[in-house]
């Protein structure tokens, strides 16, 4: 992708919808200033509103070596960024849901993350002395939260036990719905005055009997 070859320098991928919501006007203005302090690299895909378009293009023209733009949609080059990439960001105005952060962590990218919508109910901030958490989050939607956001990233990154454990962490992440339907059953227990979860007898796969 254009990127010099240097295993061990901290590598910062997008994937992503172009646009207003994904965030990428914080992106445009902290980029700059993140590149310029640290030796990290930066890979971004995808298309969207043309101006942003262009001044991606323009960022991967002022950093040879260091930062790739590619302007086109492709599943697989996108599964190569998941899986190459240390950290992936995801600083959106609003996101209902979302899903390239789950999709990030079971490749082991630690998501840096704007604390919004479904974001906030898939990953949690990073707590190396409690070994809990699974990315980096902020709160407000500005520039700034987000600078210090990816720099907390790149300097943990320099502590690879840690950050393996951070890695491992957000791998061991489930979103299936045998985890999702273990939580409507204690919420429908709940709200029906019926026995605890666990004196009901579950059948996975088929049907939930009382």
């Amino acid at each position: 992708m254009g990127l010099d070859i240097e295993p061990n320098r901290f590598l910062v991928g997008l994937v992503s919808r172009l646009v207003e919501q994904k965030g990428i006007d914080l992106i445009l203005q902290t980029m700059d200033r993140f590149l310029a302090y640290s030796d990290a690299q930066f890979v971004v895909l995808g298309t969207g509103d043309r101006y942003y378009e262009n001044q991606l293009w323009e960022l991967a023209a002022r950093y040879p070596g260091r930062a790739s733009a590619y302007i086109m949609y492709s599943d697989s080059l996108a599964r190569k960024i998941y899986a190459g990439c240390d950290a992936f960001l995801m600083p959106s105005r609003f996101e209902p849901c979302g899903i390239s952060q789950m999709i990030a962590m079971r490749y082991g990218c630690v998501p840096i993350v704007r604390r919004t919508g479904g974001l906030v109910d898939t990953v949690s901030h990073n707590e190396p002395d409690n070994d809990a958490g699974t990315c980096y989050c902020f709160d407000r939607y500005e520039a700034l939260d987000l600078f210090t956001g990816m720099v907390r990233a790149s300097e943990a990154y320099r502590f690879t036990p840690a950050w393996r454990a951070l890695q491992k962490r957000a791998m061991g992440e489930s979103f299936s719905w045998e985890k999702s339907a273990v939580e409507y059953i204690k919420l429908y227990s709940n709200v029906m005055g019926l026995p605890a979860e666990d004196q009901l007898p579950i059948k996975y796969g088929g049907t939930v009997g009382v």
